[in-house]
């Protein structure tokens, strides 16, 4: 091999040197860039199941809100009924 061929392959054995450090530094932005991007999914997921949560506790506070009125109905009408039963009862024992 003359000098000229092996300055020539050193060359291009330097130039793809260059273009693997220029790949490996691509691939390292990429890689932190996927690491980030994973972090926010977690963040996100914790973010939502504590959402989930809330709902959840919300919905079983508006669902026993709903149910109150109905609750106090009830309550009126026995009293209602328990009052008509002992004037009732009060009339036929003085009758």
């Amino acid at each position: 091999m003359e000098a000229n061929d092996i300055g020539a392959a050193l060359a291009r054995q330097e130039e793809q040197i260059k273009g693997l450090a220029r790949r490996m530094d691509n691939l390292e932005k990429l890689t932190e860039s996927v690491n980030s991007l994973a972090l926010s999914v977690e963040r996100l997921t914790n973010q939502q199941a504590t959402t989930e949560t809330q709902i959840t506790t919300l919905t079983g506070d508006v669902n026993e809100l709903k149910e109150k009125p109905g609750k106090r109905w009830d309550l009126v009408v026995t009293a209602l009924i328990t009052a008509i039963i002992s004037a009732g009862i009060t009339l036929l024992i003085k009758g």
